[in-house]
């Protein structure tokens, strides 16, 4: 398999330069369509930056939060080098190597044990405001954590997201202390946020989405694609990295790899929408409402997020952009599913209405 090399995103990168480079102030939000490439432009641009930043990425993807000690355990890495706090600090501090990352906050032992024992989240946050204001003594702290909606539903005495972005703000707006950026594909997540009223003034969103068709020709011009090949790519793929890649990997019959990824997922969506159907014939009726308006276009207005959206955002079939109140599907694949079920669904309506 193809090494597939990281690719453009100048704009995207120029403006999280433009904040890094600037004292942290506000949250960013960085959001987008599912496999729109929203990590790999995270790391991508980690491993760029110069030696006075440290990162500490808290990935959650794939983890379980439900309790106090599972996001301790997923905030938090134990440094079996160091026994104590503060020559961890000094190691951070000290160290002047390009991209410094941690895959979470290094800790010591006691701390971890202490954090289990004295199960208070204020302490943790606490111990994070004065862990960031050491750093930032010496580097430019950079705390990002992706998937972030993995811990929207956890309630830790309150909501610990609510507890969590109070924190952020506290390191940025507040403090000056540390740039914190929260990525997520979850559009009603970020949604949600949004429309959160704590975060009025304290936040920006940075949307990274799909390749536009000049930037998917370049990309694909990397792999020597010809131009029909570019062509059949475009139509069936869009801008969106995965499915790309995808064709990159099979260098034979592009073209009919490309219309059985459509076939699939026609199939998977078929599936959603007919056994809504069959048991829930009102709900059935007001989605394929919503999925008629793709026959024509591409995105489509809306006002607030109802059942009929989250479901359909839900299935990772619709992606709505909170800040531009868009609805669309979440890649181009999934357009030109989207159109031939509901052609489908027209044409047996059509013959149902004659008989």
């Amino acid at each position: 398999m193809r090494h597939i090399e990281f690719h453009d995103r100048e704009k995207e990168i120029t403006e999280i330069m433009r904040l890094l480079n600037t004292d942290p102030s506000l949250i960013t939000f960085i959001y987008g369509p599912i496999n729109s490439g929203k990590t790999e432009l995270i790391t991508h641009l980690t491993k760029q930056l110069p030696e006075n930043y440290v990162v500490f990425y808290i990935n959650l993807r794939g983890k379980f939060i439900s309790s106090y000690d599972d996001f301790v355990r997923a905030l938090f890495k134990l440094d079996r080098e160091e026994k104590e706090y503060k020559a961890i600090l000094k190691k951070i501090s000290e160290v002047s190597i390009k991209s410094l990352k941690y895959t979470g906050i290094p800790i010591t032992e006691d701390i971890l044990e202490l954090f289990f024992r004295e199960r208070n989240y204020e302490d943790v946050f606490e111990f994070l405001e004065d862990y960031f204001t050491e750093i930032a003594e010496n580097k430019v702290p950079v705390l990002i954590v992706d998937e972030l909606q993995k811990i929207g539903d956890v309630k830790i005495n309150s909501f610990l997201i609510y507890e969590l972005f109070n924190l952020f703000i506290r390191l940025t707006k507040e403090l000056h202390l540390c740039h914190v950026f929260a990525v997520s594909s979850d559009s009603i997540f970020i949604e949600n946020v949004y429309s959160e009223a704590m975060l009025e003034g304290r936040c920006r969103y940075l949307l990274v989405d799909d390749f536009d068709e000049e930037t998917t020709t370049a990309f694909l011009d990397n792999y020597e694609f010809s131009d029909d090949e570019k062509t059949v790519a475009w139509k069936y793929c869009g801008g969106k990295p995965i499915c790309l890649v995808e064709l990159v990997n099979i260098p034979d019959d592009r073209k009919n790899k490309a219309k059985e990824m459509l076939k699939i997922r026609k199939g998977q969506i078929e599936e959603v929408v007919y056994s809504l159907e069959a048991r829930d014939k009102k709900m059935f009726d007001m989605i394929t409402r919503i999925l008629f308006e793709f026959i024509e276009k591409d995105k489509v207005g809306y006002k607030y997020l109802n059942d009929e959206i989250k479901f359909l955002v839900g299935k990772n079939i619709i992606f709505a952009d909170s800040v531009n109140k868009e609805l669309r599907p979440q890649s181009r694949l999934n357009l030109l599913a989207i159109r031939e079920v509901m052609l489908s669904i027209t044409t047996t309506l059509e013959s149902t209405s004659h008989q």
